[in-house]
């Protein structure tokens, strides 16, 4: 009987430099280093059943990722996560598994929201005007953008993928937490976001804290 489980993962550290089809391929040979029945597609160019919640942006880490998994047989939920455990990459953990039904939406057609933690190094921008920067950005009702993608130029209203931006001090260095779009054409981009905020300074650590789903992703 096919399953189809649901794991929360952690990308860190060598890995926040893996993009997106690279992260897939990852997730590939890491379940078939655990020695799990993962399930392929029909058809002349079968493909391995993984799906991830959403691409996160290259450099950025992620403690809780989400990814699909199919099964050709179903397993305890512990005995998997074992066998994933032991074969983890650096970077790589799982913190929790489930089994979802397989008639579930596809996680992608029911992205919402993500939210992030942007750190400075100690001293490395002035905090007040940091929050300064960020109350600006908020009062404004539109912010028009291009974005150089490869040879396309992608014109978007920015302010549109910001749901909240919040700035704060821990010590002297300043945090943005940022609650940003993931809906299909109005994704928000941490780094699309401190270039509106007017902030030259390289973050020391981005990370995705939280990914939000309409209810349809999680329904029975």
């Amino acid at each position: 009987m096919a399953q189809r489980v649901r794991v929360t993962f952690a990308k860190e550290g060598p890995l926040r430099w893996v993009a997106h089809l690279d992260m897939m391929r990852t997730w590939e040979r890491t379940i078939r280093r655990a020695v799990l029945p993962l399930s392929y597609s029909q058809g002349y160019s079968p493909h391995a059943r993984i799906a991830l919640a959403a691409p996160l942006p290259v450099g950025v880490s992620g403690t809780a990722e989400l990814v699909d998994i199919w099964l050709d047989d179903a397993l305890p939920l512990d005995e998997v996560a074992r066998q994933l455990r032991q074969v983890m990459p650096p970077g790589l953990s799982v913190s929790s598994i489930e089994q979802v039904p397989d008639s579930l939406p596809a996680m992608q057609a029911c992205l919402r929201a993500a939210r992030y933690e942007v750190r400075f190094p100690a001293g490395a921008v002035d905090p007040s005007a940091v929050a300064s920067a960020v109350g600006d950005l908020l009062a404004r009702d539109s912010v028009e953008w291009e974005e150089q993608r490869g040879e396309r130029v992608r014109k978007y209203d920015l302010r549109a993928t910001i749901l909240d931006l919040t700035a704060r001090q821990e010590s002297d260095v300043a945090v943005i937490d940022m609650h940003l779009s993931l809906e299909e054409g109005r994704t928000g981009r941490p780094a699309q976001v401190l270039k509106a905020l007017g902030v030259d300074a390289d973050p020391s650590e981005i990370v995705r804290r939280a990914i939000e789903f309409s209810e349809a992703a999680t329904a029975a």
